[in-house]
């Protein structure tokens, strides 16, 4: 989780007409976010903009890594096989578990 922050590094926080700002008053609207592909953002308890890991991707990476972990004995090296989708899975998981903790779904 990162905050979506102004040029002055200050948060952007939600405003009740829909519009985010930060500290020092630059407005930030909802149609001008742009997160990086593989992120998407969100607002937290707190109201702050906060950008996270894109659980759709990370689904995609689990759903990959346990195709891999079921085909493991097809590569020449199925142990190295077996260890990289099992951290990639890890990985999958953390990020759909820090998605699911801000009400984020895939």
């Amino acid at each position: 989780m990162d905050l979506i922050t102004c040029d002055h590094a200050h948060p952007y926080t939600a405003r009740p007409d829909g519009l985010f700002a930060c500290s020092c008053g630059e407005l930030l609207a909802a149609a001008d976010i742009e997160p990086e592909t593989g992120q998407v953002w969100t607002v937290d308890t707190s109201g702050s903009l906060v950008l996270l890991a894109d659980p759709r991707t990370a689904l995609e990476s689990a759903q990959d890594a346990l195709r891999d972990l079921q085909e493991a004995e097809e590569y020449p090296s199925p142990s190295a096989v077996r260890q990289h989708a099992v951290q990639a899975l890890q990985e999958a998981l953390e990020v759909l578990r820090e998605a699911a903790a801000y009400g984020v779904t895939p």
